[in-house]
């Protein structure tokens, strides 16, 4: 029994673990506005152009924070970085909690989403340091899920908080456990196989690459970088607005109260949790680990669902639960983030990784403010639901140019 938990097996799966439950926390201080929203809006007296700000200004902040977390956390440690970016995104939510109005609200939310970021680069560069490109669909599959059960966790938790204490209370104490599970990582993980006493036999075709300026022109440079990096921005513009915009969307439309809300639009984190390491396994025992076709059917499936919207009564339960659930499968189904650590292998993850997820929040922020408008002022959301679909057909025609990588 000591072998085994002294074995290299042992340890790249407790590191993958490890780092997926701490993940499943950090929503509870990144995206707890999604639920609260109505009520926020209420107590505040924001428009809805506002509230698309302030969505904004958390996933802008996000992505500043991606360009630069990633290659630094490769060079000062990845677990260091991420525990940083636990702690100071538990004091800029403490920070939120006591705004008054929309600037002293918009401020410290957009530094929250900066250092938010040093929590998810890192920890893909981690994660690859310990499995190879054979197996990388189904670790970061594990990864991508940590995300949708992260979505679950703040949800519920934020969703219960919230409506029994306040929206106040829950941006107080909930986000405690980010900085919690952060020492657990610091504790029960090692950045690579050879701080833990293993020879590394993570091994990929790529040579390492020290300098930050050489990382960054290599993929500057790279034409499959920018084709997967819009493909990302895109497929945020549709997870993002979903999450963000689907509980106003039911509520006000609907008719539904906060609770009915919740209960519908649970059911999109809910799919995206499960698919994933489904999505990742396949590519990887099924595919040679070639990412292009889930990734092809998750664009496909996810645009017939968007359309979909549009043509459903938004009072219509049943068929609003079972869009969200197909619509959150299909989005998980993306094989984007593996797919950017293959083409440039383990030593550039988390820059590569950061860099690609910075183009998802750039393009989600602006479909933050774009719907506030469109709604705001055209109350259109039809043509939001129509756009959004059309921007995964666009992807699955992108997807089309980028090159195949496969064992």
């Amino acid at each position: 029994m000591r072998e085994y938990f002294n074995s290299y097996r042992f340890w790249k799966w407790k590191i993958l673990i490890v780092f997926s439950i701490f993940y499943t926390t950090t929503y509870l201080g990144r995206f707890n506005f999604w639920p609260m929203a109505p009520l926020i809006r209420d107590d505040l007296n924001l428009t809805l152009v506002q509230i698309g700000l302030l969505n904004a200004s958390i996933l802008w902040g996000f992505c500043i924070g991606d360009v630069i977390h990633g290659a630094l956390s490769e060079k000062y440690g990845f677990r260091t970085w991420i525990l940083i970016g636990a702690i100071l995104t538990v004091v800029c939510n403490i920070i939120v909690s006591f705004s008054s109005g929309f600037m002293a609200f918009l401020i410290p939310w957009f530094v929250c989403g900066f250092v938010n970021a040093a929590c998810w680069a890192p920890g893909v560069g981690m994660v690859s340091q310990w499995w190879s490109q054979k197996d990388r669909g189904f670790a970061l599959g594990v990864v991508s899920a940590a995300s949708g059960f992260a979505m679950l966790v703040m949800w519920f938790g934020t969703g219960l908080v919230g409506t029994t204490w306040g929206w106040r209370t829950s941006f107080r104490y909930p986000p405690i456990l980010i900085g919690i599970f952060a020492v657990l990582v610091l504790m029960f993980t090692k950045d690579f196989p050879q701080n833990a006493g293993f020879t590394p036999c993570v091994k990929d075709q790529y040579r390492s690459i020290r300098n930050l300026k050489e990382k960054y022109i290599l993929l500057i440079t790279s034409r499959d970088f920018h084709l997967v990096g819009h493909i990302k921005g895109l497929e945020n513009v549709v997870r993002y607005g979903l999450m963000t915009w689907i509980p106003l969307y039911y509520y006000d439309k609907g008719g539904f109260d906060i609770s009915s809300t919740l209960i519908v639009t649970v059911m999109l984190p809910i799919g995206y949790a499960f698919a994933p390491p489904l999505a990742g396994f396949i590519s990887d025992k099924f595919l040679l680990s070639d990412r292009k076709p889930l990734t092809f059917i998750s664009c496909v499936v996810s645009a017939m669902v968007l359309f979909g919207i549009c043509l459903v009564d938004p009072s219509q339960t049943k068929i609003g639960v079972i869009l969200m659930l197909i619509g959150g499968i299909s989005l998980g189904m993306s094989q984007i983030p593996v797919m950017a650590v293959d083409f440039f292998g383990k030593d550039m993850a988390a820059t590569t990784s950061s860099l690609v997820d910075a183009h998802g929040y750039l393009y989600a922020g602006i479909q933050a403010v774009a719907v506030s408008v469109i709604v705001g002022l055209l109350d259109n959301w039809i043509m939001v639901f129509v756009l959004m679909g059309l921007f995964r057909v666009l992807s699955a025609i992108v997807l089309l140019f980028v090159r195949t990588v496969s064992r």
